[in-house]
Parts: structure tokens; C-alpha cells; sequence
């Protein structure tokens, strides 16, 4: 499968925006870590995730968003989520990774909060 086509980075206002594509299963787990990573890699310091064509994630998936913010708030950066569907919100909460990464209704209100 070419990760290319399961997620987009663009920059805005020197924010980088990783939107993903699909489902958030092992096998785009294992390409959204990667991804982050790369960016950790460049030395980014902002970066908002939009999951708004994202119907499912998994564990491993939270668990890289939930990393990667933590990292880059020790470097004075941050990791923004934005556009959950309301499925993807309830399983935030109930794991308690809402209470680590900010969420967002729209990617434009994530932008805004940097």
C-alpha cells in the first residue's frame, strides 16, 4: 500500500498539517508512527493531525499521538487533533488520551490555537 495515498503533510503558517486518509489500523499505524517520527526527525515543533476522513483507530495509533506530544512538548513544540468523528472522540476519552492531546472540532481552530 503506498502511504502516500493514505496521508497528505502540507505546511501552513509553519504548522505542519499531516491529514490522514484512511482507517487507522495496524498497517496505517505502523505509517502514521513513521510519519510522526520523520517529522520529530526534521526538528518540527508544531504539528496538527486532522482525522476527519478517519472512521476507526487503533491503540498503536493513539499511542503514537499520545508519544509524539509529549516529545515535542519537551522540545517547546506541540501536536494538535482535529476533526474526530464522534466515535473517535468517545474512544479518546474513555482511554484518557484527550486528557493528554488537544482536540479540535476543525483543523482551522487547531491552527489558531498555536
Amino acid at each position: 500500500m503506498d502511504s502516500t495515498k493514505l496521508m497528505q503533510l502540507r505546511e501552513e503558517s509553519g504548522i505542519k498539517i499531516l491529514e490522514i486518509k484512511t482507517d487507522l489500523s495496524s498497517y496505517a499505524a505502523s505509517d502514521l508512527r513513521k510519519a510522526l517520527e520523520d517529522l520529530l526527525a526534521e526538528k518540527v515543533e508544531r504539528v496538527v493531525v486532522n482525522l476527519s476522513q478517519v472512521s476507526h483507530i487503533n491503540s498503536t495509533a493513539v499511542g503514537a499521538l499520545v508519544g509524539v506530544a509529549k516529545r515535542l512538548r519537551q522540545n517547546g513544540g506541540d501536536l494538535k487533533i482535529c476533526a474526530l468523528a464522534d466515535n473517535l472522540t468517545r474512544t479518546f476519552n474513555l482511554i484518557g488520551a484527550s486528557s493528554v492531546v488537544e482536540i479540535y472540532e476543525s483543523e482551522n481552530s487547531a491552527l489558531a490555537a498555536f
